[in-house]
């Protein structure tokens, strides 16, 4: 135990030793100049450099300082964590108790220096942070040794540690449903205030864990006295964490940012907190005490859990993780909830492109402001219901078919496929039981809120750090696995650790797919796949299914438009790797449901990046939208499920080939195209105020997917602005008169090769599409004319052209193509230019020309028929 104490006391000197010595060498001017001009290493350098002159006396105050208390925290974090002798644990630990380390030191030498805090608390963190990861690395290499982490807490009471949780927020429910007027009987009120829920939540886990800890100090086996008393105090605990909480959210949040150490805002935020405590609740005594009474009772019928006297097995999940993991997904969901109820920006859906992408992600999970309406709440709510319930679940199977290893990384992947697919599921889901519910629009035009949009920027943003969090607490399978066989065998020098580690992995080993295998069943999902893709590009060839978006599916064939058959390839590609490297650690033999789901998950991934190369290639509007690209994978997924599910004899699989050959070259042989028939759609409702009633063209057959998407555009930005506009100032006008959208359109062209389409907005705005049905995109300005109509010059001449048949009066210098107030289309023989209101002066009404092609310069125009 002496040479313990002295390696540990040996390590700490020299950590602490080496935090001081790089945060004092990186303070230096010299050095701090040199590391402020290279990106990363400006994170050594102490943040309160450069706020004047005599600063070095305080600053080497503070970064003493800094080196005792990140020592001492990590080491106490690395104490209570229990890593033992392992040299990742320490870097953890360290790692950990930097930040706020970090924010500690600069606050308190901000506040000897009376300068403002938060100019130097942005990088307070980050500093903190390196400064004590390169320490502990240090202070490895020089002793070669760990620090011991003492002995590790044993963990009782398994069944009973949810006694107190359930209590607290069964109460909490009961309370506010049924006893809000029984004074006596206060305690934890809960409301729609997500504060208010989250201090509940946080009130549970304060009883939970200090319940805990009293029983680890004083045991309580055979003493149901004792129990009730440690019971007693950890439910009389809840209301003070909850008042806590509760004062913060009372304008309290404002000032500690400001100045968090200031005397009067302690002062007041106990005042505060002590109002909040009174007020809900006064009463922290005769709840608990009956709560207590009742928590004894449960815990002492509940069975004990005993440990099991065998090494645990390294290969099957158990079931506790796999629930552990499945509820750390429902906790997500419930923190961005919680989280962005804050946010009116997500709560109305007012956000646009240039809201940070990280921020509409998360809306998908926000709760929806009553001011969306009716239909758009009920899609909102229950899309963040089908993700909490299909993420849960997924997680939970997908965790369980997985092998046990220390951090394996391809659990990631099928995490992040898990995850996306209960977001696709949500989003189709939750838009499909809205528009059922209400009948307020049609599917083709979202009104206020689209869910299947919200789900793909979720899916693209979210996902991977919801899964990135959920991989941490599942790589803790491996670790505790791991652990638990080392404390049996009494493993305890390095060179056993790793000669057990090694024997361990080989020991799993033997039930990994092997390559050939992973291969196959890769190559499996890809035909199956593959087989709906055939068929459904033949098919869309001919006219003969117009692939909506509900069922979407990639599409393969020999006859353009070629975007398709790339997005196709692509997403076949994708989801063969995918499969082949999601499937290398899952227990095939014995989880053929987890294969399933990561195979399914896997589709959804390929098909988002697909139709997302699609909808760039296709210049947005025009291609696959993000949202049917996650469709396409959706249902995709089932038939490479069956693909893997179901096996095919080798006779079967030759004829299948042939037989989607021929049916994949059958579209070569298809005549010329013929102009489409467009019909019209109406949509025509109320939005909480706001008044829709616009008309919109609609057409059937083979390409009506992609042709709806691109001519509905236009209708649908100006649409979604108006209700963004009304939901950010109810009442006020939305282009024209107040509270009504109004649209018709016009068809200027219609042939085989090109459909142009012109919209008469609310207050005399309007649009312009043009769709190219050989190149199957829309075409902008700068596809309709020539980078030359663009300068000075061809501005000037593009005027010339149009001026003899401008109205009277009208005599422009110059004629600007892409002006937001002049919309250009394709008419037969020509181009169609509407001018609108003050284009060329204020008073000047709108108006319409139209130029034959022959009158248009060709070095200016590059589609002028």
């Amino acid at each position: 135990m002496s040479d313990v104490a002295k390696t540990t006391r040996t390590f700490l000197l020299v950590a602490a030793g080496s935090a001081l010595g790089l945060s004092g060498l990186c303070a230096l001017p010299p050095v701090s100049g040199f590391l402020l001009g290279r990106a990363l290493a400006a994170a050594l350098v102490f943040p309160g450099l450069g706020a004047g002159q005599g600063q070095a006396a305080g600053t080497a105050v503070t970064l003493a300082g800094f080196s005792v208390v990140v020592t001492g925290g990590a080491y106490a974090v690395f104490r209570w964590s229990g890593f033992g002798p392992s040299r990742v644990g320490v870097l953890v630990c360290w790692g950990l108790a930097g930040g706020p380390a970090g924010v500690l030191a600069v606050l308190a030498w901000a506040r000897l220096r009376g300068v403002p805090f938060a100019d130097h608390a942005r990088d307070a963190a980050s500093w903190g942070m390196s400064t004590a990861l390169l320490s502990a690395l240090i202070a490895l290499a020089v002793t070669r040794a760990a620090p011991a982490a003492g002995r590790r807490r044993k963990r009782a009471f398994h069944p009973r540690a949810w006694v107190l949780p359930c209590l607290v927020a069964g109460w909490a429910v009961v309370w506010s449903v049924f006893l809000r007027e029984h004074a006596l009987v206060a305690w934890l009120p809960l409301s729609f205030n997500y504060f208010d829920q989250v201090a509940v939540v946080l009130a549970t886990v304060a009883a939970t864990s200090l319940e805990g800890l009293l029983r680890g100090r004083l045991p309580v086996e055979g003493r149901p006295g004792r129990a009730f008393v440690l019971a007693w105090i950890s439910l009389s605990v809840a209301p003070v964490v909850y008042a806590a909480v509760v004062a913060i959210d009372r304008g309290m949040r404002e000032p500690l940012l400001a100045e968090p150490l200031n005397p009067a805002w302690a002062a007041e935020y106990l005042t505060d907190a002590g109002d909040a405590l009174v007020a809900a609740p006064a009463q922290v005594a005769v709840p608990p005490l009956l709560l207590a009474l009742a928590g004894t009772a449960v815990q002492q019928v509940l069975p004990r859990r005993e440990p099991s006297p065998g090494a645990p097995d390294p290969v099957r999940v158990d079931r506790r993780w796999s629930l552990l993991v499945a509820g750390a997904a429902l906790a997500l969901t419930y923190f961005c909830l919680a989280v962005t109820s804050r946010f009116p920006v997500l709560t109305r859906r007012v956000f646009d492109e240039e809201t940070p992408a990280m921020l509409r992600a998360l809306a998908m999970l926000a709760p929806p402001d009553p001011l969306l309406g009716r239909g758009a709440v009920i899609s909102s709510w229950a899309t963040a219901a089908v993700f909490a319930v299909a993420a849960a679940l997924l997680v939970y199977v997908t965790v369980r078919g997985q092998l046990v290893r220390v951090f394996p990384a391809t659990s990631y992947v099928v995490l992040t496929g898990a995850v996306a697919l209960a977001a696709v599921l949500a989003g189709s889901l939750g838009g499909a039981i809205g528009h059922a519910v209400t009948r307020e629009r049609p599917p083709e035009i979202p009104a206020a809120v689209d869910p299947a949009a919200e789900a793909a920027v979720f899916t693209a943003f979210a996902a991977p750090v919801f899964a990135a969090v959920l991989f941490i607490v599942h790589s803790q399978i491996g670790v505790t696995r791991f652990a638990r066989i080392v404390e049996l065998e009494k493993e305890q020098t390095w060179e056993k650790l790793v000669e057990r580690y090694r024997a361990w992995k080989e020991g799993v080993r033997e039930h990994v797919p092997g390559r050939r295998e992973r291969g196959l069943l890769a190559a499996r999902a890809a035909g199956g796949a593959l087989a709906v893709a055939v068929i459904a590009g033949t098919l869309r060839a001919f006219g003969l299914w117009s692939g909506d978006e509900l069922l979407a599916v990639p599409a393969l064939s020999f006859a353009p438009p070629w975007r398709d058959a790339l997005a196709g390839a692509l997403y076949l590609a994708l989801l063969a790797a995918l499969v082949y490297v999601g499937l290398m650690r899952v227990n095939l033999r014995e989880r053929r449901l987890a294969s399933w789901t990561a195979v399914w998950g896997a589709s959804v991934l390929a098909g988002g990046v697909a139709g997302g190369v699609a909808g760039v290639l296709a210049g947005g509007a025009g291609g696959l939208p993000g949202a049917v690209g996650l469709r396409m994978g959706l249902v995709a997924g089932v038939f490479a499920v069956a693909g893997v599910a179901v096996t095919v004899r080798g006779r079967a699989l030759v004829a299948g080939a042939v037989a989607l050959v021929l049916v994949g070259a059958a579209p070569v042989l298809r005549g010329a195209p013929e102009p489409v028939v467009i019909g019209s759609g109406f949509w025509r409702g109320a939005q909480r105020g706001l008044t829709v009633d616009v008309a919109y063209p609609r057409v059937a057959g083979g390409e009506a997917v992609r042709i709806n998407a691109a001519l509905a555009a236009p209708l649908r930005e100006h649409v979604a602005d108006a209700l963004r506009e009304h939901r950010r100032e109810p009442g006020s006008p939305a282009g024209g008169q107040p509270g009504v959208v109004t649209g018709t359109y016009e068809v200027l062209r219609n042939d085989t090769e090109v459909i142009s389409v012109r919209y008469v907005l609310t207050g005399e705005t309007g649009g312009a599409v043009t769709y190219d049905r050989r190149a199957a995109r829309t075409l902008t300005v700068r596809d309709l004319f020539a980078p030359a109509a663009f300068t000075p010059a061809g501005r000037r001449r593009l005027a010339g052209a149009l001026r003899p048949l401008m109205p009277q009066g009208q005599i422009p210098r110059t004629v600007t193509a892409d002006s937001d107030r002049l919309l250009v289309n394709l008419v037969p023989g020509g181009m169609e230019f509407a001018f609108g209101r003050d284009y060329f002066c204020v008073p000047c009404a709108p108006f319409t020309v139209r130029v034959p092609a022959g009158r248009l310069p060709d070095d200016l125009v590059m589609r002028p028929s």
